[in-house]
């Protein structure tokens, strides 16, 4: 067994006592600063980090410039700038396309016409060669002469050539 006396020497109750409310006063006013000091220990660590935080603010304060610069060049292409965009270049394009579709359909219905009229053409060399096979005298095996094409009306003075009359 310990000795007490050797201990706590003259150590009286009423001391012990104090003793004990003094720790317990501690522990409370511990607890009760408890929050003040965990705040007073993060900002010391803040300030102790505050110049790597410092540099990590200066590069995103460059990286935000190089943004703004990639957004405005974003903004340069896609609003109409008076030709230099790529709005206006699309909207160039778009035009041209626009005039090369009625172009194209102009062409389309210039064939058709001409088409048309080549299938009239070809009804008309027809008729006319069916005319012309008409007045072919077979029993004389001879075809019939220009005049004679002229008088039917099958053939005008400008078909035939000059200086050639049979």
């Amino acid at each position: 067994m310990p000795d007490w006396n050797a201990l706590l020497g003259d150590l009286r109750a009423v001391q012990v006592i104090g003793w004990i409310v003094a720790v317990a006063l501690l522990v409370g006013l511990v607890i009760k600063l408890w929050p003040f000091i965990r705040n007073s220990v993060a900002i010391v660590d803040a300030l102790v980090t505050l110049p790597a935080t410092g540099k990590a603010v200066a590069k995103l304060t460059t990286s935000v410039a190089e943004i703004k610069t990639q957004v405005g060049g974003i903004h340069h292409e896609l609003h109409p700038n008076g030709g230099t965009s790529m709005n206006d270049a699309v909207r160039r394009t778009e035009e041209t396309t626009e005039r090369l579709e009625l172009g194209v359909r102009g062409l389309y219905d210039r064939v058709r016409e001409l088409t048309d009229a080549d299938a009239e053409l070809a009804a008309a060399d027809a008729r006319l060669r069916a005319d012309l096979e008409s007045t072919f005298d077979s029993s004389k095996g001879i075809p019939p002469t220009r005049r004679a094409l002229r008088a039917a009306r099958l053939i005008t003075d400008t078909d035939i050539p000059q200086g050639d009359e049979s």
